[in-house]
């Protein structure tokens, strides 16, 4: 009989103790606040990204690919010789055309991609390669090393204002103090449209003629989400 009390005892010590736990993980939500403070600034962009496609459209893929890639390589050709411009090249893709349901021919595409931090000289570049290539799409960016910089300053900014709505919040609940229980840190880039792309659209450009757009800027954003708990008596 003493026995069988002994392990109960020992089985009931385990239970206890894991009431105990919940209980004091359950305490940890008394007088918590969540809170939130954002800070923001606008930079201005320094980086340029032009995107371009090479179409073609041939009877026989083989030589469909012959002429992409005769473009391709023209234009990567052109922009090597642009020191300070990153030039990449994708996105091959070919599909068949079909009339009253029979295959008539093959289309076909390549991107290429340019970057740089020289917006006349991208300007001047893309100009010529709409010789033989078609500007998809153009935008503006924060360099990684500027966007960093402000990012950090920020932060600072942010972490004060969170503290300070902390103390307001305290003040105003009569609590000796507080303190953090959890908080996190976001940052996002806002990229405002650029108007080219409307225009290009609109109206032929003369090929040779640079890309003549405005860089603009870009607000980086640092959010700050967190949990306080306050020392109320």
């Amino acid at each position: 009989m003493m026995k069988a009390t002994s392990g109960l005892l020992v089985l009931l010590a385990p239970l206890l103790l894991l009431v105990q736990s919940v209980h004091a993980d359950s305490d940890l939500h008394y007088n918590q606040v969540h809170l939130q403070a954002r800070q923001s600034e606008s930079v201005s962009n320094d980086t340029m990204h032009v995107s371009l496609s090479t179409y073609g459209e041939a009877r026989d893929p083989a030589a469909l690919a012959a002429k992409i890639n005769t473009d391709m390589e023209w234009a990567l050709a052109i922009a090597r010789q642009h020191e300070g411009v990153s030039a990449s090249s994708g996105g091959y893709q070919t599909y068949p055309v079909h009339r009253d349901n029979v295959l008539k021919g093959w289309r076909g595409q390549q991107g290429l991609q340019l970057e740089g931090k020289d917006t006349r000289q991208i300007g001047e570049l893309t100009g010529r390669l709409q010789e033989k290539l078609q500007v998809k799409s153009i935008h503006f960016s924060v360099s990684g090393e500027k966007r960093h910089a402000v990012e950090n300053r920020l932060i600072g900014r942010a972490l004060d204002a969170f503290k300070q709505r902390a103390r307001l919040v305290g003040d105003n609940l009569k609590a000796g103090g507080y303190r953090i229980v959890d908080i996190n840190i976001s940052t996002s880039a806002q990229h405002p449209p650029v108007p080219y792309q409307a225009r290009m659209m609109a109206a032929p450009m003369d090929t040779a003629a640079p890309v003549a757009v405005e860089a603009g800027e870009s607000d980086i954003v640092v959010s700050i989400n967190g949990t306080i708990e306050l020392q109320i008596p």
